[in-house]
């Protein structure tokens, strides 16, 4: 039997790990709060049994390949505050659903937010799947909060879906698809402090000719103001117009693409890939501007 490796994946300030016996104390403390567990689905936890018992699943639900669920671990303390991840994952459907939960010493810091972004990121590009669902109480507004601004839309509410506390409850149906990730993706990416030397950069290079065999060639290089697009806006999506792109963009493209491919592969060739990928991710990460930096693909 092969033993899958465990994804573990970074952020500015956590670390998304493998759940183990070694976090069972700090799952109880989490898991066993009434104000973490009043819109979790389930009653709060009364023993270290339970404890146990859910870790299993966790690594269950790893090794079936129906989901994964990351500790999220600061990296300043070694502490474990929360879990996240997926469950529900139908890889033939290319659809998963998100869920988390934090500790309330460690509410409203944004740590949900970075590793919701962060575990997105491997939903769409390494697992491949178009839709990342979620399933929230109605009444939850931190967490229907957070998904909003993530970029989730509500879709509706699911009737006495959810049992909790001997009554049944209504839930929100919220969900992201992957164009719609990348879209955000890209808009927020886009260079604010490039604008006035790259306007003049792309003013001199068209006057000169630089553009006139591109295929972009004919679009105006309309770089004023716009009321559809600000200013940095407009002069990003002119240079993409135009096929004058940062090679680190084209980079990301090509990485994107590349991961695509590894939920299809095993063995030599996905050891082939990930080396080739992590390559691309070295010169990507040379190149773009540091907060866009990403982490290496685990073997």
């Amino acid at each position: 039997m092969t033993v899958k490796l465990f994804p573990v994946r970074f952020t500015t300030r956590l670390q998304l790990i493998e759940i183990n016996e070694e976090h069972r104390d700090a799952i109880f403390d989490t898991m066993s709060r009434h104000e973490v567990m009043k819109y979790y689905g389930r009653e709060p936890m009364e023993s270290m049994d339970e404890a146990a018992e859910l870790i299993g699943h966790f690594q269950m639900l790893f090794q079936s390949g129906r989901g994964i669920r990351w500790g999220i671990k600061l990296k300043k303390t070694n502490e474990l505050i929360g879990t996240i991840g997926f469950h529900n994952y139908i890889p033939t459907m290319k659809r998963a659903e998100v869920g988390f939960e934090i500790h309330p010493s460690h509410w409203r810091k944004g740590y949900l937010s970075e590793a919701l972004n962060n575990v997105l990121e491997y939903g769409f590009v390494d697992l491949g799947v178009h839709r990342i669902g979620a399933i929230t109480f109605p009444a939850n507004e931190a967490s229907n909060r957070l998904l909003e601004k993530i970029g989730f839309t509500q879709e509706g509410i699911l009737r006495g879906y959810l049992f909790q506390r001997d009554q049944s409850h209504d839930a929100n149906v919220l969900s992201l698809l992957k164009p719609e990730w990348r879209r955000r993706r890209y808009e927020d990416d886009a260079p604010v402090v490039y604008r006035d030397h790259l306007t003049e950069i792309v003013k001199r290079s068209e006057k000169a000719g630089d553009f006139d065999q591109l295929a972009g060639k004919g679009k105006p290089l309309d770089l004023g103001p716009s009321y559809v697009n600000p200013s940095e806006a407009q002069l990003y999506k002119t240079l993409k117009d135009n096929h004058v792109l940062p090679d680190w963009i084209e980079l990301a493209n090509e990485i994107d693409a590349m991961k695509e491919k590894l939920p299809s592969l095993a063995g030599e060739a996905r050891k082939e890939l990930v080396q080739e990928i992590n390559e691309k991710i070295k010169a990507y990460n040379f190149a773009c501007p540091p907060s866009l930096q990403r982490n290496k693909v685990m073997e």
